[in-house]
């Protein structure tokens, strides 16, 4: 099975993509994935060098630059996160076995692992619930397996539209993509293993420990103390070079 790993980012966001690939390497096994890619609009010289960088155009849409950007990825499923989603512990490697197995040998789209409780889930089987076409959550960006056609699909299918503050004051890439999986009937999982609760909606994850998310309008995220713990680990780690 061919998994790629992709990072949705910005070249503004230097200091969290450099924080990142520190948390990457040290709680995340490299060989998990064939191929690393990070998306940005333009190149950056500290991204390590086994990560390829798609450069989309900063100009276009959102909508735009991640069709631009999966159409690169070769593999057919990826694990598809943010810079900000921050590693800060081992993760559950017979878990994510688990899951890919689980995605490849079925007809759902995605595996997400941040359950939310905007809406009840029905139980598939032991700690997987389904996601069907008329969940309300049904699309997420949040950090989820998924099987790369059908990611690209919907981005594709969706109108022109944006993300975050952009998002707010034109059509939003959420609301759009919803739409477009009910079109599609895109189903998928969500594993859920009564982890704690994270804020106002989100639960933590078992399967890869993480922060979801470290930025919050270009802030760092309050809910995670982990934040600051790993920005020291970082300083420390540069200052014993």
């Amino acid at each position: 099975m061919k998994i790629a790993l992709t990072i949705n980012s910005h070249s503004s966001n230097k200091e969290c993509i450099k924080l990142f690939f520190y948390c990457f390497e040290k709680y995340i096994k490299r060989d998990l994935f064939d191929s690393i890619y990070i998306f940005l609009d333009q190149k950056i010289e500290e991204i390590p060098s086994y990560a390829k960088q798609i450069i989309y155009d900063k100009n276009q849409s959102f909508k735009e630059q991640m069709v631009f950007c999966i159409k690169k990825v070769q593999e057919k499923f990826l694990l598809y996160c943010n810079e900000d989603y921050l590693f800060y512990s081992q993760p559950n490697y017979k878990i994510i076995h688990e899951s890919l197995s689980k995605l490849e040998n079925s007809n759902y789209s995605f595996i997400k692992f941040v359950h939310t409780n905007i809406e009840e889930y029905q139980r598939v089987n032991d700690k997987y619930f389904l996601i069907d076409s008329k969940c309300e959550n049904n699309y997420s960006q949040a950090l989820s397996f998924w099987k790369t056609n059908d990611l690209l699909n919907i981005h594709s299918k969706c109108p022109i539209s944006e993300i975050g503050k952009k998002g707010d004051l034109t059509k939003h890439l959420e609301i759009e993509a919803k739409k477009i999986c009910r079109d599609l009937n895109i189903s998928g999982l969500c594993y859920y293993n009564q982890e704690p609760k994270r804020g106002l909606f989100h639960y933590d994850s078992e399967v890869f420990p993480h922060v979801a998310s470290a930025l919050n309008r270009g802030e760092w995220n309050p809910e995670y103390p982990e934040i600051k713990n790993l920005r020291q680990d970082l300083k420390r780690h540069e200052n014993n070079k």
